[in-house]
């Protein structure tokens, strides 16, 4: 089903990126038909008329086709006013309270213990009989 949908999806796409020919005909002065890529005829279908002589009748050939005039690239481009930098006030008390930063970079190892000469069960008690 997605493959379905992407190849639809593909297919609008490709039809309207490339364009299509659209013919209006119009009998009489009014909107008769349209067709997809049909060229011009000499007779009239409706009213059976020459299209050149009488010229009652006419066609209109359209190119639908998407058209992509803007850019995205020159709507990216931001320009901010500079603002002052303004700086909290800072209090008198923290000056004369600084704490002395340390170097400790990371946390101390906390590894597994030692083993003991001890045997493990002997100092839990486990005697298996």
């Amino acid at each position: 089903m997605k493959k379905l949908f992407a190849i639809l999806t593909l297919l609008a796409y490709f039809t309207v990126s490339t364009g299509f020919v659209v013919n209006l005909h119009y009998c009489m002065d009014r909107y008769h038909s349209w067709e997809l890529g049909a060229p011009k005829a000499d007779r009239c279908d409706t009213c059976g008329m020459s299209v050149k002589k009488n010229g009652c009748c006419h066609d209109q050939v359209k190119l639908v086709k998407v058209q992509q005039d803007a850019t995205g690239a020159q709507y990216a481009l931001f320009t901010f006013a500079a603002a002052p930098a303004l700086l909290p006030p800072q209090p008198m008390w923290e000056a004369l309270l600084s704490v002395p930063a340390t170097d400790r970079s990371a946390t101390p190892i906390h590894g597994p213990p030692l083993l003991s000469r001890q045997d493990t069960y002997l100092r839990h008690c486990v005697f298996r009989i």
